[in-house]
């Protein structure tokens, strides 16, 4: 009696199971052949993301050696490169563009040029906060010279905080371009904090200390 039972149970089983394969069928192998086919592109977009990575990170490293070399056609394969939109090889490339043109500026034209180049990046929100703040740094420097004061500080001011990753350089940019401009009390005032700053490097807290000798030791000559 229970074999008689058994076969009914499975009958019912079987007639059920085609049922739902009627009614469901169909949608089963439209799922089916959907999920195959975004597992296939999801692999092809990984393959040709890491093609076109590869070949970015070969453009730049073959760019780099030919500015090196003093190359003429290396500034414009890091201009192309620069152009493209995503990855992190285009932002690297500006940074080199930027860097170019610091080094190759020959009057205040082209040291123009280069400090709207480090500014450009350190606008652009979708690079990372580190990248941006050291080209901000970047432009700060270059203006040491020939910027005015002000320019140096609103550049590196919102750096020397106690949380900001590069405030002990902030701060000695300050330092210097206040000494230079005859700005003694916000020289004073960077070069304590920079000794003051237990986390600052040995060798920038030395520099800080015979800075702040020079500071305190009053203009040379009685001039500012």
């Amino acid at each position: 009696m229970s074999d008689v039972f058994r076969e009914v149970d499975e009958e019912i089983r079987r007639d059920k199971a085609t049922e739902f394969w009627k009614k469901h069928g169909t949608k089963l192998l439209v799922g089916a052949v959907l999920i195959v086919g975004a597992v296939a592109g999801w692999r092809y977009y990984e393959h040709r993301t890491f093609q076109q990575s590869a070949a970015a990170g070969a453009g730049f490293e073959q760019a780099i050696a030919d500015a090196t070399a003093g190359k003429g056609d290396a500034l414009a394969a890091l201009g192309s490169l620069a152009e493209q939109k995503a990855g992190t090889y285009p932002a690297l490339a500006r940074f080199r563009l930027a860097t170019e043109l610091a080094r190759t500026a020959k009057d205040d034209t082209g040291l123009a040029n280069a400090v709207s180049a480090f500014d450009a990046l350190a606008k652009d929100q979708g690079l990372p906060t580190e990248w941006r703040d050291l080209a901000q740094i970047r432009a700060a420097l270059l203006l040491l010279d020939k910027g005015p004061y002000e320019e140096v500080e609103k550049r590196l001011s919102p750096m020397t905080g106690a949380n900001q990753m590069f405030r002990h350089s902030a701060r000695e940019g300050i330092a210097l371009a206040a000494y230079a401009a005859g700005r003694h009390d916000k020289a004073l005032d960077a070069l304590q904090a920079i000794i003051l700053d237990s986390e600052a490097p040995q060798g920038l807290r030395q520099r800080a200390e015979l800075l702040l000798a020079v500071v305190r030791s009053g203009p040379v000559g009685g001039k500012p």
